[in-house]
């Protein structure tokens, strides 16, 4: 077995580089895509499925069933439909991501307290409203929860995607093993574990912003001035915007 030395594992880096950065930043905007693609369907199906109980279970278990095909298997039976490279990669990483986001928010609105919907009825509230006003505040922490783990969780599934002839960062991976270059195994797996850690911190902050003030502990609610609480959600919703741009921008680049 070859012995690689410290500075091998650092020379990779820089005579990499160039095609590290493009790589990164292609995984990023796959994985931003993918993500931002499941939540546009799974929160309105999450919240369509608490208003019809007889057909919530058998869109969870059909979810359910999705997420328990292993990821080289449905790379598998995706390539004669959708081919090999970024398409299929991105349908496979929305299949994963899908999961967390509409399981948690059926589980943040449906459990709310039957007395604040009956509350919210009482003061007047239409079904919109109370949608607007009531459930989804309530349900934000699960709803940003199961947004926070599709989006980590996508990071390192994007990296196997690799094996079906798209590029990202599970290129490094993949090349680095075939041809026992370990440094360059390394280097991606860094660069992977690196955009999970800073995505998970960001959404983190996002999570945190958008939680009603209602739901945080006393003491944070008296430590937060009404102007800090406004610029966080502002920032919050800047930052998901930016998100949802750079996304769709992003992937029409790698497409065109």
């Amino acid at each position: 077995m070859s012995r690689y030395t410290l500075m091998d594992y650092f020379s990779i880096y820089v005579e990499e580089w160039d095609s590290l950065l493009e790589e990164f930043l292609r995984h990023l905007a796959m994985t931003s895509f993918s993500v931002v693609l499941a939540l546009i369907i799974a929160v309105p199906l999450g919240i369509f499925i608490t208003r019809n109980k007889a057909v919530s279970n058998v869109v969870i278990g059909i979810a359910n069933v999705m997420q328990s095909i292993p990821c080289m298997a449905l790379l598998a039976m995706g390539i004669p439909f959708l081919g090999v490279g970024e398409t299929l990669a991105i349908f496979m990483v929305f299949v994963y991501a899908f999961l967390p986001i509409l399981k948690n928010t059926y589980t943040g609105i449906s459990g709310i307290s039957p007395v604040s919907m009956e509350v919210a009825r009482g003061i007047g509230l239409t079904r919109m409203q109370q949608l607007r006003r009531v459930e989804l505040p309530m349900a934000m922490p699960y709803i940003m929860s199961g947004i926070r783990i599709a989006a980590v969780s996508s990071v390192g599934t994007m990296t196997i995607a690799a094996f079906a002839g798209a590029n990202g960062l599970g290129s490094f991976i993949q090349l680095g093993m075939n041809s026992l270059n370990y440094p360059m195994t390394i280097m991606g797996a860094v660069a992977a574990a690196l955009m999970a850690l800073t995505l998970d911190f960001l959404l983190g902050r996002v999570e945190r912003a958008f939680t009603s003030e209602g739901l945080l502990p006393q003491d944070q609610i008296k430590n937060l001035s009404l102007s800090v609480r406004s610029r966080r959600k502002a920032m919050a919703a800047a930052l998901c915007g930016a998100l949802l741009v750079v996304s769709v921008a992003s992937y029409a680049s790698i497409i065109a």
